[in-house]
């Protein structure tokens, strides 16, 4: 049994606990109790919990009534309670000085220190910490958390003042006084800085966060009508669709700065949608969640398959339940999934598990993700905390070891014949991952210009560890003792979970000094060298949009909801999307994409990915006529070709001057430098050019063109592995891989593989070093070329004595 921290006997329980001493209480408790007393001030102190379902524990209720008023009175004139009545009077002091000067700015009863949603979280804190504490670590706690809390509050008010004549965001219902404001109860950052709910007399509400991340408005900034995109998702849901249509969530947000540079943030609040049902009862108690009738639930999951494609591509990360939550906006056609708390992107997530939206291999990592698929009743958090009552009816005050039972699970979608998640709306969920990856491969080069231009202005955070490991080292669960920075430390030592930053353009690692919330630079050993963390360049610049790499999102999309299929072995056709299962680990999904006549297929083990790309069955009559537009892989077929005619007229008299002539090299480089721009937006939108899709003649001419290219190595290795996985597939000849393996060690000045690069040493052509040379004919010969004798021959009967570059 948890041991007891401190008991609560009322009138009818018997005698109540001796005291160390007796104190008057100040006029701020006396204030609270009678307003507890009365049936107000519920969740100003830990709850009244009871056995819940499946191991958990469930809110009974609060203290509410006359005898526990009083039998709190008793508690609190306990000597080891002091600080906890100082802090309410200290409180209820800044209360009446605030409440007489927002006069007409806040209604009457928001800043009152009875006004649980606003104190209670800082109230139940504090009143742990007395129970729990030391009587000089709980003064010292107390002391500073007030004062904390003082400041965030002084600071939102004048935040609000300053910015509520033009620098709000656009929504409806922002009239007349604030009528309630509401802390968030769990971790606090930057100097007990915590997110506020903010609801105004005209029904709007917003959430203030002072915190300076802001991926929110970077990728979720709704566009004002008629002007152009203000953020990521802006833009993409704005550019004509690729493969399908693309809804990704917007909201109405801005970010604010003090004269100091402290930076914050406004956004809408999310309503929940209408449709909310019970998805499980146990007694009296109920796990509500979004209930969509079958059409509505489609149409979700097809935009929460866009959400998470572009999670996966943009490395945004933190995505969990919580903060992902189902909702309505006045101006959406249907509820969408809003990643509401996005402070963490650009992170170079190699699993769709690490965005958060879904647990990773073989079911790691914690099951309540974004897109959960399983009603449990556990939640996330709770309080550390809580109040248990025996049969003998005293109250006593434990931690809380088990989970809390939760009522509502806001990221949670059923329909409404019974079935959770996307498992059974797998093909849509699928399709919009596709369409959404289509959209942004045909459009990388667009957004990584528009994410360039606006990335010095914004943002990212950088976690160092999770979140849970800092909990562990608060406190507040349980847990081996982590080794932490000293910057760590010092955060930690005032309460905060550690929060560090960049810019989005990269740079030295940040935190906030809470004083005066000026940046100050961090030390963090793994984060010293400036590179780790977000932000990551190859995401931030779009380098992963090929058609390729959407093959592991796609997988691991599909293992978070194997179990919700039916059966191992699986065969689905749902919009242009075949499915066919396995198994948990070995299936492939096609899709059809019409616009191009092709279809793409996945197919996957385990430990393998592959990618086919096959014409689409076409009916009779549907070929192009005489005067039609060719299809996408004639114009690359051509255009290739042409490459290559072109290409041969200025390097074969290049080649007989001996590489002399500096007006034929700089008009190569200028062709295969353009060459390549095209190459690549051709790889994002189609995947590598093999023999599939433009015949073996112009695939050996893309393959070349990249042989070719000077200072060019992120592309040239990005293009490696998929000429390595078309080799794979027999889409083109194991020699290319060879080749490019070579022109890429010799760019990076390593040592070649195959002997496909000769050098000119004192008139004679000579193979360029060579690793292990011992066994280079055992390479080439696995990959088809002759052996490096007879390479040389020929090299040397065509070139010689001309060559002066690398053959």
């Amino acid at each position: 049994m948890p041991e007891c921290l401190w008991e609560l006997r009322t009138a009818d329980t018997g005698p109540r606990p001796t005291t160390s001493g007796s104190r008057q209480l100040p006029s701020a408790v006396r204030k609270l109790l009678a307003n507890l007393a009365a049936g107000g001030a519920k969740g100003m102190f830990p709850p009244v919990v009871g056995d819940g379902p499946d191991g958990t524990v469930r809110v009974v209720r609060h203290l509410e009534c006359r005898a526990e008023s009083d039998a709190l009175a008793t508690a609190l004139s306990d000597d080891r309670f002091t600080p906890l009545t100082a802090a309410l009077e200290r409180l209820d002091t800044w209360c009446l000085r605030a409440a007489e000067q927002q006069r007409g700015r806040v209604a009457p009863g928001v800043l009152d220190v009875t006004n649980a949603e606003l104190f209670g979280p800082v109230v139940t804190e504090l009143f742990e910490a007395c129970a729990t504490r030391t009587a000089r670590r709980a003064a010292d706690f107390t002391a500073l958390r007030v004062a904390q809390f003082e400041r965030c509050l002084d600071l939102f008010l004048a935040r609000l003042a300053h910015d509520r004549p033009a620098g709000l965001p656009d929504v409806p219902g922002l009239d007349g006084p604030v009528s309630g404001i509401r802390a968030h109860g769990d971790e606090t950052h930057n100097g007990g800085g915590r997110v506020l709910r903010v609801e105004f007399a005209g029904g709007g509400r917003l959430a203030y966060k002072p915190r300076p991340a802001s991926g929110e408005v970077l990728f979720l900034a709704e566009s004002a009508e008629g002007a152009p995109p203000d953020s990521v998702f802006a833009l993409l849901n704005a550019l004509p669709p690729a493969s399908g249509p693309v809804r990704l969530p917007v909201l109405r947000c801005r970010m604010g700065q003090d004269p100091d540079g402290a930076a914050y943030s406004w956004h809408e609040w999310i309503e929940p949608p209408a449709s909310i049902g019970d998805l499980r009862t146990d007694g009296e108690l109920a796990l509500r969640a979004t209930v969509l009738d079958p059409p509505c639930a489609g149409a979700l999951w097809h935009r929460a398959g866009a959400l998470a494609a572009a999670a996966f591509a943009f490395g945004i990360a933190d995505l969990i339940g919580p903060n992902v939550p189902a909702g309505s906006r006045p101006r959406d056609d249907g509820p969408l999934l809003y990643p509401v708390d996005l402070e963490v992107y650009f992170t170079d997530v190699e699993r769709l598990s690490g965005t958060g939206l879904v647990q990773g291999p073989l079911g790691a990592g914690h099951h309540h993700v974004g897109l959960e698929n399983v009603p449990r009743w556990c939640d996330l958090d709770g309080p550390p905390t809580c109040w248990t009552q025996d049969a003998d009816g005293v109250l006593r005050l434990t931690r809380r070891t088990r989970p809390l039972a939760r009522t509502r699970a806001p990221s949670l979608v059923a329909d409404t014949e019974g079935r959770t998640g996307y498992g059974p709306y797998l093909g849509r969920m699928l399709r919009g991952m596709f369409d959404a990856w289509t959209l942004m491969c045909r459009n990388r080069r667009r957004i990584a210009e528009f994410i360039a231009e606006r990335a010095p202005d914004h943002v990212v955070r950088v976690l160092a560890r999770p979140t849970r490991e800092y909990a562990n080292a608060l406190g507040a669960g349980p847990g081996d003792t982590v080794v932490l920075a000293r910057d760590e430390r010092s955060q930690l030592a005032r309460g905060d979970v550690p929060y560090f930053f960049r810019r989005a353009d990269g740079g030295p690692l940040w935190a906030l000094d809470p004083r005066n919330g000026r940046t100050v630079e961090a030390r963090l050993p793994e984060f010293d060298d400036g590179h780790a963390g977000p932000p990551a360049p190859a995401v931030r610049e779009s380098h992963g949009l090929d058609l390729a790499g959407l093959g592991v999102a796609l997988r691991d999309a599909v293992t978070h909801v194997a179990a919700d299929l039916d059966g191992p072995d699986v065969t689905l056709h749902d919009d242009g999307v075949r499915i066919a299962l396995h198994g948990p680990h070995d299936g492939e999904v096609s899709f059809e994409w019409t616009g191009t006549g092709r279809r793409i297929t996945y197919s996957w083990t385990l430990t393998t990915l592959r990618l086919h790309i096959d014409e689409m069955d076409e009916p009779p009559g549907t070929s192009p006529t005489d005067g039609e537009a060719a299809r996408p892989c004639d114009r690359i077929r051509e255009r290739l070709r042409r490459l290559a005619r072109v290409d041969a007229a200025l390097r074969e008299p290049w080649a007989a001057g001996g590489f002399t002539d500096t007006e034929l090299e700089r008009r190569l480089r200028q062709l295969t430098d353009t060459a390549a721009d095209w190459l690549d937006g051709v790889i994002a939108e189609h995947g590598w050019p093999g023999r599939r899709l433009v015949g073996e003649e112009a695939a050996a001419v893309a393959s070349r063109l990249v042989q070719h290219l000077v200072d060019r190595t992120d592309f040239q290795r990005r293009c490696l592995r998929l000429v390595e996985q078309a080799a794979a597939e027999g889409d083109v000849p194991e020699r290319e891989v060879a080749y490019l393996t070579d022109a890429l060690r010799w760019a990076e000045g390593r040592e070649q593989v195959y002997g496909t690069k000769f050098r000119d040493v004192a008139g004679d052509l000579v193979p360029c070093p060579i690793e292990d040379p011992t066994r280079v004919d055992e390479r080439r010969a696995a990959v088809g070329l002759c052996p490096l004798d007879e390479y040389a021959q020929r090299l040397r009967e065509r070139f010689a004595p001309t060559v002066r570059e690398p053959a």
